[in-house]
């Protein structure tokens, strides 16, 4: 064996040990139900049998509770569960609807009565009271499918959450006062970054186009401060969302959304400088450029109770009117300044340059994937996922977000471009009714090519810039960063 395969092979159980001495509860991508059975006179039901049922797809978990009456039923997947406790002299005694969130635990206590007396009680949401005291927010698919948001970017819900907010400095999510970039976002418990600029995959590209389909995302939870370990890397909070699967009833959605220029219209004061600016130039000008978005999902079953498949697609374009103005004086030359043929071609060459141009944002993105309950004791799923971003001269959006003009000259600016596509496996199995394995896997390559319009060198006068090198455009152009990632991840309760 090799010195570098002996190493890993060390580092693999050492890591193995500390998981198994800190018994470190793993809630990436799921939650649990703790609780106490106790009897009508309030004593202690020892060692009850409680069996958690998911209501979607058929899976069922079940432990055995402790001499003092306490048990917890971990690693169980979001969704509706009905919850069954079993003790020898006692009637069955169950709860139906209990809700399982990502990272939260539900506190599901059972009060068992004498053999031959059945009861059957209905939990809601707001009945259920968790275990411990709960620094973090969740928003649940509900929430994602039914609320309005522009440009179908989840992230965008979590300014919903108590201490989040738009970092002003990149536009990425500042969670309890710190920079976007010291955040994190998992999506089905692994790393979802941009190494480079920071925050969700896409950087900053992020904050215009969506690189995951809103119509995948279950519910996710934020967590400003106070979060376990195992999730590392950040000081700023992270965002931790999960996927949905297949059901065993078919499930599907479509949608398309149409936003016309035509109804947006500013206040009087904004709408009287676009149209004074203008008009004069013969431009039609908008305050919200048409944007047209599309796409929809399906689920279902391939197996009853075994098998589940889910996918999903979505895509925007974007088609924005932009216009070139120079901050040329007005009646420049005057009558009285008659210009040489060296002056005078300058002078033509500026107003060849002041010219309409038409600004894009088109994105697609779309994602699959299988979960197989292989037993009851050992669940697989694996997805895949791909996105891909083109805006042509979007390196410039004009002097103002109000404003479509702008000083600088076409070829400052550039095509902005992101591709994403991510393999993500996790196989989580239950070895008796006291350990859980959770291991997960991803491979990852997102690539971000920034094209220049122009190869020119920096020309900068008082009212105008011209090529690459734009002092407040895109003096970056053009570059290429790209970033390949794999990750292994294991937790052992």
């Amino acid at each position: 064996m090799s010195k570098s395969l002996r190493l890993c092979f060390v580092t693999l159980l050492i890591v193995a040990f500390c998981a198994i001495g800190a018994m470190a509860q793993s809630q990436a991508t799921s939650g649990q139900i703790s609780g106490v059975v106790t009897d009508s006179n309030g004593a202690a039901v020892a060692n009850a049998t409680v069996k958690a049922t998911n209501k979607d797809n058929g899976l069922v978990r079940e432990v055995t509770g402790s001499g003092d009456g306490i048990y917890t039923i971990v690693a169980l997947s979001p969704g509706k569960y009905t919850v069954v406790a079993q003790a020898s002299g006692f009637s069955p005694t169950t709860i139906d609807d209990v809700v399982i969130n990502v990272g939260r635990t539900e506190n599901i206590n059972f009060t068992m009565g004498a053999a031959g007396v059945q009861a059957s009680v209905l939990v809601t949401a707001e009945a259920v009271q968790v275990t411990r005291n709960e620094s973090d927010a969740v928003l649940n698919e509900t929430a994602i499918s039914t609320l309005p948001i522009n440009g179908r970017r989840f992230q965008d819900f979590v300014t919903l959450t108590p201490t989040a907010q738009i970092d002003p400095s990149r536009g990425q999510i500042s969670l309890s006062g710190q920079k976007g970039i010291n955040g994190s976002v998992n999506i089905d418990g692994v790393d979802y970054n941009q190494p480079f600029f920071g925050g969700i995959r896409g950087g900053e590209r992020s904050n215009l186009a969506f690189t995951v389909p809103q119509e995948s995302i279950k519910e996710f939870q934020v967590i400003a401060s106070g979060y376990s370990a195992e999730f590392g890397r950040s000081s700023g909070g992270i965002v931790n969302a999960v996927t949905k699967s297949g059901e065993n009833g078919l499930h599907g959605s479509g949608f398309y959304l149409y936003r016309p220029q035509q109804l947006a219209r500013g206040n009087e004061f904004t709408q009287a400088l676009l149209d004074q600016k203008l008009t004069a130039l013969g431009i039609n000008p908008t305050l919200a450029p048409t944007q047209h978005q599309f796409g929809g999902s399906i689920g279902g079953p391939i197996k009853k109770d075994k098998l589940f498949y889910f996918g999903s697609a979505e895509k925007q374009r974007f088609r924005a009117p932009r216009q070139i103005v120079f901050n040329i004086p007005t009646g420049f030359p005057p009558s009285f300044i008659t210009l040489t043929a060296a002056q005078q071609q300058v002078m033509t060459f500026y107003q060849g340059e002041q010219v309409p141009y038409l600004q894009t944002n088109d994105a697609w993105a779309a994602l699959a994937r299988i979960d197989w309950n292989i037993t009851n004791n050992h669940r697989f799923n694996v997805r895949g996922s791909m996105s891909r971003n083109n805006a042509l001269n979007a390196a410039s959006r004009g002097e103002t977000s109000v404003d479509p003009t702008t000083r600088q000259a076409l070829s400052t600016n550039g095509t902005e471009q992101d591709k994403t596509k991510i393999l993500v496996a996790q196989l989580v199995s239950n070895f008796g009714s006291t350990v859980v394995n959770e291991l997960r896997f991803q491979a990852a390559r997102e690539d971000r090519p920034r094209i220049s319009n122009s190869l020119l060198p920096q020309i900068l006068t008082s009212f105008a810039t011209f090529g690459a090198g734009g002092s407040d455009t895109s003096s970056f152009l053009p570059n290429y960063e790209y970033d390949t990632r794999y990750q292994v991840a294991d937790a052992l309760t």
